[in-house]
């Protein structure tokens, strides 16, 4: 035991802090950040269309109207379809509501039936698409009754989307978020995540290169942070602020 103490102390102590630290980061991170990328969750297949961060816009759709969102991207991974429908006037209870999404061949069918209160409603995209495609997202009114559509006209939160109501273009979007409730886990999950990522930029940052700068990241993040330290360390040791450690037996 002293000699492995000598030997410790003969490395001074920037290199143990520094090796001390590295360790912890390394546990925190098989801790909090391994389970995360492991534990199974139910994730967004695309948000086409946001709701408002403070402001609600409602789109009044009349019985038999149609409300269109053009330009939408439909996920492949996309297993239920969310909106935000309320009966018009609110004491009423809701008419029954179609959405149809359109991309090229592909067609699905959802069906809100009728009779409720209004909130958020989730439909099974039925059937769900076999790969990611642009299209078209409409809401039909099939009843009776007036209903009110949430969505958004603040700048924050529009999209690409044009809204056709009633065949004519208004301002703002329809609400319409996309859900995969399949859960998954995360680490399954990168190759889509930055497949995402690199749609953004149009193919400008292939995916490749997001998987390199998410490696070095990962890797050079936390030996940055942990060279810093050994230096800092270093320096406060040969202005004085910090004594060196004596060898001892």
């Amino acid at each position: 035991m002293p000699r492995l103490l000598a030997r410790l102390r003969r490395l001074g102590r920037p290199t143990l802090a520094t090796a001390l630290a590295g360790l912890l980061l390394l546990a925190g991170g098989l801790v909090w950040f391994v389970p995360y990328l492991l534990r199974k969750q139910v994730w967004l297949a695309g948000v086409p269309d946001p709701p408002a961060l403070f402001q609600v816009t409602e789109f009044p759709l009349a019985p038999h109207g149609e409300a269109c969102l053009k330009d939408v991207t439909i996920d492949a991974n996309a297993r239920l379809a969310r909106l935000a429908l309320r009966p018009k006037p609110p004491n009423k209870l809701g008419p029954p509501v179609d959405l149809i999404l359109r991309a090229g061949a592909y067609r699905g069918v959802m069906h809100v039936p009728g009779n409720y209160g209004g909130g958020l409603a989730e439909l099974p995209v039925e059937p769900p698409p076999g790969r990611a495609a642009v299209g078209t997202a409409c809401v039909v009114n099939v009843g009776s009754k007036p209903v009110l559509l949430d969505g958004t006209n603040e700048t924050r939160t529009l999209s690409r989307s044009t809204t056709i109501l009633e065949g004519k273009p208004v301002p703002g979007d329809i609400a319409l978020t996309f859900i995969d409730n399949r859960p998954r886990r995360l680490i399954r999950k990168l190759g889509e995540v930055f497949a995402h990522a690199s749609n953004l930029t149009d193919g400008l940052v292939p995916v490749w290169s997001i998987w390199i700068l998410a490696v070095l990241v990962g890797v050079g993040v936390p030996a940055g942070v942990l060279g810093a330290f050994y230096r800092a360390l270093r320096e406060d040791e040969a202005s004085g602020a910090l004594p060196p450690a004596r060898a001892g037996s």
